[in-house]
């Protein structure tokens, strides 16, 4: 009795049927995964969330964006600050740049839809702090310690705490504590890599209708996002925000006010 044979024909035709079916299968399988590292990415915040209210707890403000002493290559930052409570080293002593940046953007800190720091993108960081300054000098924002600059100046770095709120509004934006961001994914500055540790206006978060970047410029075409918007919005046109009141949320582009706020 002769055994049974597949054809040439019938190989290239079973062949062809798996091409199609993974063909089918892997941008299901890409979209699987790049909403795996958006939730992941959530989830750092969440941790970081609470790695801010510990710091509250022993030192009764939350750290600032910016120490008034930021030390030897700026590890006197909030991500620094930060570290300890979230099962981090915050102390480096060393003289390294590369070895500092790779420290900065570790574990919780490092938002997984990007690339690990590289020559060029040194000073990029996955996450920023609000810098409160719009904040205090238009919505009274209290209670809140000036740490960086003069008092008065939207610039200016404060260190607030648990129970801070504004209170005054300004027209049209009476923020709450649940629309003021407190973390979030930046936007890349014009030829530059997000690489300042604080925010402090709805622009540098990628709000496109007063940037001096365009709406344009938002989907890039270099790796990871590293082209202006598209590097905060990496989540599928999405960035996520760790806001003030405690909860993790994203928005899209220009759901943020000017200021920074949610309307």
């Amino acid at each position: 009795m002769r055994k049974k044979r597949f054809t040439l024909i019938e190989l290239l035709v079973v062949i062809a049927i798996i091409a199609i079916l993974a063909s089918m299968l892997l941008p299901s399988l890409q979209q699987a995964r790049i909403a795996a590292r958006k939730t992941s990415c959530t989830n750092n915040m969440k941790q970081i969330g609470t790695a801010l209210m510990m710091y509250s707890g022993d030192y009764d403000f939350f750290p600032p964006a910016k120490s008034a002493n930021m030390g030897n290559l700026n590890t006197r930052g909030w991500h620094w600050l930060t570290m300890p409570y979230l099962g981090l080293d915050g102390v480096y002593t060393g003289g390294d740049w590369a070895e500092a940046a790779r420290r900065r953007e570790k574990g919780a800190l490092r938002c997984p839809e990007i690339a690990p720091p590289q020559t060029g993108l040194l000073d990029r960081i996955s996450y920023a702090m609000y810098g409160f300054g719009p904040m205090v000098v238009y919505f009274g924002f209290t209670p809140a310690k000036l740490e960086r600059g003069t008092a008065g100046n939207s610039t200016s770095i404060f260190a607030t705490k648990p129970g801070a709120k504004a209170t005054k509004a300004e027209p049209g934006c009476a923020p709450r504590t649940s629309t003021i961001p407190f973390i979030a994914e930046r936007a890349l500055d014009a030829g530059g890599d997000a690489a300042d540790i604080a925010f402090q206006d709805g622009n540098q978060l990628g709000y496109s209708s007063t940037a001096s970047a365009s709406l344009g410029r938002i989907k890039g075409d270099t790796p990871k996002g590293y082209s202006y918007f598209d590097f905060a919005y990496r989540h599928k046109g999405r960035k996520n925000i760790l806001w003030f009141d405690g909860h993790v949320a994203d928005v899209g582009v220009d759901q943020l006010h000017w200021t920074g706020v949610k309307p």
